[in-house]
């Protein structure tokens, strides 16, 4: 099976891995394979429980007792099919050979923004923490409809988002896992459509920023259109109105259609504005959950008087820290300071 040219994807393989993924059991049997399936998993493929699949070759010897698997084959396409309902879902461990052990007072003073306030590191300590990369096929629609994938790196521990993250990851040893685990809880991933919803638009605003262009170009040339056509429509019923002979009916009929023209035309612009306005809608199209080693460091703010504990993490991958979560809105900053009632909060909640 080929893809734009590109990676080679064995059909055998796939399939293999499918039935396993499902519960069911494979026998290597040379250029077949032999296939046990639970009873829910076959009925949804339509097939036996126990079955037997190979190649379109050696399938064409006898369909009645080997099913082929390859490209455009009833069964594959099935699995095709199957596997594309549910986003993919992976775990993995990542691993490092080093990880920073000291220079955290200096990275944070470099890294954060302190509002009338000064931070101390008081001690460090060696962790664990999880993280979630969620693949998301986001829709831009308007006059014209662009798509795209975006990733987003979510810390579920804090439950910040973490810029720049998944460009490190391609560069991080993984530890894949192979036993079958459950997914996120309710909680998390309520969390994650939050998240998704109040940073998916930025995260796509630069990749958006020609198409973004392209509607608001051809909204002003169409608005600008409509303003020339009710100006000249104007200008003409305005002459109209001083010929002679016109009765005092048709006169006054005529100015309430002028008096008319300023609210048919705003009437106009909203509907292009309707056209060329811009919805984005994000869909997820696959996860990736991480468990990892990480820094914690514990700090103190200090604001006059006031001061207040808590702790930072410091992030392998990217190599500095995570942005910290605002107590009370829960958004994701570098940029924080002490509220009178001892809360770590972001500009915006400082007020």
């Amino acid at each position: 099976m080929n893809f734009d040219g590109h990676e080679q994807i064995d059909a055998m393989d796939f399939a293999c891995r499918f039935f396993k993924a499902r519960g069911g059991v494979v026998e290597d049997q040379g250029l077949t394979r032999e296939i046990l399936l639970p009873e829910a998993a076959a009925q949804t493929l339509g097939m036996d429980e126990f079955f037997r699949v190979g190649p379109e070759a050696v399938a064409a010897e006898d369909r009645s007792k080997v099913h082929a698997v390859q490209l455009h084959t009833p069964l594959l396409d099935r699995m095709l099919t199957l596997a594309g309902e549910s986003v993919p879902f992976a775990r993995a461990e990542l691993k490092f050979d080093y990880i920073k052990t000291q220079g955290f007072d200096r990275l944070i003073e470099d890294r954060f923004q302190f509002h009338r306030s000064k931070i101390r590191v008081m001690k460090t300590g060696e962790a664990r923490t999880r993280y979630l990369v969620l693949t998301c096929r986001y829709t831009a629609q308007s006059d014209e409809i662009k798509q795209g994938l975006v990733e987003i790196c979510v810390n579920l521990d804090t439950g910040v988002v973490i810029p720049d993250m998944a460009q490190g990851l391609s560069h991080v040893q993984k530890e894949f896992s192979v036993k079958k685990a459950g997914g996120l809880n309710e909680k998390e991933i309520e969390a994650i459509r939050t998240l998704v919803s109040r940073y998916g638009q930025e995260l796509v605003q630069e990749r958006l920023a020609s198409f973004v262009e392209s509607m608001n170009r051809r909204f002003q040339r169409d608005t600008a259109s409509l303003d020339a056509y009710y100006q000249a429509l104007e200008k003409e019923m305005r002459q109209n109105l001083s010929r002679s002979g016109l009765s005092q009916d048709l006169v006054r009929e005529r100015e309430e259609k002028i008096a008319m023209i300023p609210a048919e035309l705003a009437a106009k612009k909203k509907d292009l504005l309707n056209k060329y306005g811009i919805r984005i809608d994000f869909k997820p199209a696959a996860a990736m959950y991480l468990t990892s080693a990480c820094v914690r460091v514990f700090v103190r703010l200090i604001s006059g008087r006031n001061h207040a504990d808590f702790t930072m993490i410091y992030n392998p991958v990217t190599k500095d820290m995570d942005p910290v979560a605002c107590q009370s809105c829960g958004a994701g900053t570098y940029d924080i300071g002490l509220c009178p009632n001892l809360k770590i909060n972001c500009l915006n909640c400082l007020g």
